[in-house]
């Protein structure tokens, strides 16, 4: 990954003071990220250098990946998939569905009819259980949404294929009802450390299990956000982008720049930017602070929404993401109706989509809107891999300049009691 922060329009002095105030959390963090105990707030950062856990995944996803496998279906919301349908959507594409691609990952999140029986139609399609796979992810055991879709899932399962009880896995805290109760019943069930809160769960069995039956290298991935937690604690700048972003992000703030847009240049990479909505809101949303996340996805919304970012007030901080891999489908030199636009015959499509690019950055420098550029380069696995732990590092900085605690989210429960509440009054 490559990180350009000169258009930012901030100076080295802003920049200096903030590092320096900074600099005794980056030695702490430095510090925790050696050791293994998951003890401190911050110890997500030690999953990518738990090696019995990479290597226990790695082992799991070989034994229940049956020879017959075709539909993982990924049972979680917000961080317990996210993550996961991030990566993999960045991997397999945005249109994975169309693709002659085994296993698929299938995502339940919220409840809704539509996803729901979308899936189960996909059962009704299988002479096996063997064919599908179900994992169920909630750290607390009793998240609503997700219980609910399991039950559904397993009704239809069961009526469609017999006892399936041995093709649903459970990831949860330890200790937690759902633990107790797949304990109680001999079903595969994986924990979560403690203080690896959802949306900084993507390296625990959380996005490791499904990713790795999907197909993905899981030991590429943990090797790139290894690689980013040597950078993120480095006390080299040039090195630490998490440390760098988490400046420049807090310094925008300061002038008056409270919304962030992820602007990613490629659809296949719109699921990454919605984990990042996540983390940015959830981690840093307390006590009347926080920064408004956004997702862009070009060219698309440059029709829609680059009036207002160069047009409207100038309250966006904007990181523009992309990855340029190649060729593959050019404009024939013969057009079918030649006279239309200008220059594009001949041209690949990643070309035009890179002259577009470079439009981008130029409305923005014309206009004085401060941006970053992160290169995702290939985006592949490694890539992935440390951009998510990269951006993981910088919310945790950004915590300790906003003075709010990264790893709670107390306000979700309003809306969790009432939930319950309602539900009990509907029996």
């Amino acid at each position: 990954m490559k990180f350009y922060s000169d258009k930012a329009l901030v100076t080295q002095n802003q920049l200096t003071v903030l590092l320096d105030k900074l600099e005794p959390y980056r030695e702490e963090l430095a510090l925790i990220a050696k050791r293994t105990d998951y003890l401190a707030s911050e110890s997500s950062i030690q999953l990518t250098g738990d090696v019995e856990l990479l290597k226990t995944i790695q082992e799991t996803a070989k034994r229940l990946h049956a020879p017959t496998l075709q539909y993982v279906i990924v049972v979680g919301i917000g961080g317990s998939n996210l993550g996961t349908q991030a990566v993999y959507e960045a991997i397999a594409g945005s249109m994975n569905l169309l693709v002659d691609r085994l296993p698929k990952l299938l995502f339940l999140d919220t409840v809704t009819d539509e996803k729901m029986t979308a899936v189960t139609r996909v059962l009704e399609h299988l002479t096996s259980k063997d064919d599908f796979l179900a994992i169920v992810i909630s750290k607390s055991g009793s998240t609503t949404e997700t219980i609910a879709n399991m039950e559904v899932l397993w009704t239809c399962a069961t009526k469609q294929l017999g006892d399936v009880r041995e093709r649903f896995v459970f990831i949860t805290d330890e200790g937690s009802k759902l633990w107790n109760t797949a304990k109680e019943n001999k079903m595969e069930v994986f924990s979560v450390p403690a203080q690896a809160g959802g949306r900084f769960s993507v390296f625990s069995a959380v996005g490791l299990l499904p990713l790795a039956l999907a197909g993905i290298d899981i030991g590429e991935l943990v090797a790139g956000a290894r690689r980013a937690v040597t950078d993120g604690t480095s006390s080299n700048p040039t090195k630490n982008h998490s440390l760098i972003s988490a400046c420049l992000t807090y310094l925008q703030l300061q002038a008056g720049r409270s919304i962030h847009n992820t602007f990613l240049f490629s659809p296949k990479l719109e699921a990454l930017g919605k984990w990042e909505r996540q983390l940015i809101a959830e981690s840093l949303g307390k006590d009347g602070k926080g920064i408004m996340p956004i997702v862009s996805i070009g060219s698309t919304d440059l029709h829609s929404m680059a009036q207002l970012y160069w047009g409207g007030p100038d309250t966006t901080f904007t990181n523009l993401v992309f990855s340029f891999t190649g060729a593959v489908h050019t404009v024939s030199q013969r057009l079918a109706l030649p006279g239309l636009v200008q220059h594009i015959s001949g041209t690949s499509l990643e070309g035009i989509m890179q002259a577009i690019y470079g439009g981008v950055k130029a409305a923005y420098e014309k206009t004085a809107r401060p941006y970053v550029e992160i290169d995702l380069e290939q985006a592949d696995a490694r890539e992935l891999g440390y951009y998510l732990q990269f951006r993981m590092l910088e919310i945790i900085y950004l915590g300790r300049l906003l003075d709010v605690n990264a790893f709670d989210q107390p306000a979700v429960e309003m809306y969790k009691e009432v939930t319950r509440n309602l539900l009990q009054s509907m029996r």
